[in-house]
């Protein structure tokens, strides 16, 4: 470890659960195989997801060839590591005593209490064994420490404070992407973190993939964050919309608008600077006619700026300007079994929620879709893991428009089933001021 400076030099990601565990098959003290890879798969893995998190583990974080710096890095960007301590693996050790450095938050896992470390021993870990029923119990309890740790302050290792302090403007290439987040590094070798919450102030990317690549130049700042640390940022030097739009649009606010697309979603009106609002297709007049450039007059339903999101509801009887009618969604039109579906695998689409089932419950949405009688089925299994843990949060109500993509077709029970994706920007991206 000598070619290693524990220094901290990466900031956390919201988020990420770090999974120290031993890797493979190894042998436990009744000689019997456990495959710890296959735990993490499918046993510790679901848990952290259905938590709203994400889990990492060491071959999956973004580094050079040495695997202690990729592992340092991963140690360093996790909100709260989960370790095991079972087998006694020395890597598991050194790991630990990394994390513990720097103050990281943990949860202990071990098959028997004597594989802890006898200086560290005392630490109230969460047992298990490989048989179905102490594998389910901790499971539970893995479920109720992550949602309880995330509660706990955090008192960590500040990072490296950039030598000019403040916001650093810097042009710098993406070396990692993501759905979460971006690595990118300048040219003086300074690394950060670019999510998608710091590209655009009229939404939030929730799939960074889709908007950079490996080896992309991007135009940015480094910037650093109250608590300390830095992160990199598109948006630095531009005035943040959504506080005075708070003030200026409350709920219950009416105000008139020009008409900025029409879209099959909805109609977005535009409200201040690059910011639009989404007036619901379903919830249009019959008949309504609007146009770009059109003048209405809307009051604003909710905001939410954590999402970055207006909905508006048009003043009946007050649009000014006439253009192509917005069609509304079908009410009719059935599809009976055997019958075309009314939409064709992988057609990208937008749908209404009207139905909402979390996960204990069912953990799926039904979504009304154009052509189609009978709503579409989105599992959680083909939710990213935003729209996841909004699914069990109450994040999703009840007439939200999602963004998805036919995965499947089932002719003879007359079942589509979909999975969420990234809106399309048709009109480019001023036209969307939220991203579930």
């Amino acid at each position: 470890m000598h070619d290693i400076r524990l220094t901290r030099d990466e900031q956390t990601v919201p988020g990420n659960v770090l999974v120290i565990t031993p890797m493979g098959k190894k042998i436990l003290r009744n000689d019997d195989e456990f495959d710890f890879d296959w735990h993490f798969q499918d046993v510790i893995s679901p848990v952290v997801t259905e938590a709203g998190m994400t889990p990492v583990r060491a071959d999956s974080v973004y580094g050079p060839a040495n695997v202690l710096d990729v592992v340092w890095r991963g140690i360093q960007q996790a909100e709260v590591c989960i370790v095991d301590f079972s087998c006694r693996t020395p890597n598991v050790a050194m790991e630990y005593m990394a994390a513990k450095l720097i103050g990281k938050r943990m949860i202990y896992l071990a098959q028997h209490a004597d594989d802890i470390p006898s200086d560290v021993r005392g630490l109230r870990h969460i047992p298990y064994t490989p048989l179905y029923a102490d594998m389910a119990r901790m499971r539970a309890e893995l479920r109720q420490q992550l949602e309880a740790v995330r509660l706990e302050p955090a008192q960590e290792m500040a990072l490296i404070p950039l030598a000019t302090g403040g916001v650093t403007p810097a042009r710098a290439q993406v070396v990692s992407v993501s759905a979460d987040f971006a690595v990118v590094r300048a040219a003086d070798g300074t690394l950060g973190v670019l999510s998608g919450e710091d590209v655009d102030w009229s939404r939030i990317v929730t799939d960074m993939t889709r908007f950079c690549t490996v080896g992309e130049w991007l135009d940015g700042a480094f910037e650093m964050l109250p608590a300390g640390g830095t992160k990199y940022t598109l948006l630095s030097g531009q005035q943040n919309p959504w506080r005075q739009l708070e003030a200026t649009h409350p709920v219950g606010h009416t105000f008139t608008g020009t008409v900025h697309s029409v879209r099959q979603v909805g109609v977005f009106v535009r409200i201040s600077g690059s910011v639009n609002g989404l007036v619901p297709r379903s919830s249009l007049p019959a008949g309504t006619e609007l146009t770009p450039g059109s003048q209405v007059e809307v009051t604003v339903l909710s905001v939410e700026s954590r999402r970055r999101r207006v909905t508006l509801a048009l003043a009946q009887g007050r649009a000014q300007g006439r253009g192509r009618p917005v069609v509304p969604f079908p009410s009719s039109g059935a599809t009976s079994a055997g019958a075309s579906p009314g939409v064709a695998l992988h057609e990208r689409l937008e749908g209404e929620v009207v139905k909402i089932a979390p996960e204990g419950q069912g953990g799926y949405v039904l979504l009304r879709v154009p052509d189609r009688e009978r709503p579409v089925f989105l599992h959680c299994s083909a939710m990213s893991g935003q729209l996841r843990h909004d699914l069990n949060h109450g994040g999703i109500e009840l007439g939200e428009i999602l963004d998805l993509e036919v995965s499947s077709i089932n002719l003879h029970q007359d079942k589509v089933c979909v999975r969420d994706v990234e809106p399309k920007d048709e009109d480019g991206p001023e036209d969307l001021p939220q991203a579930a």
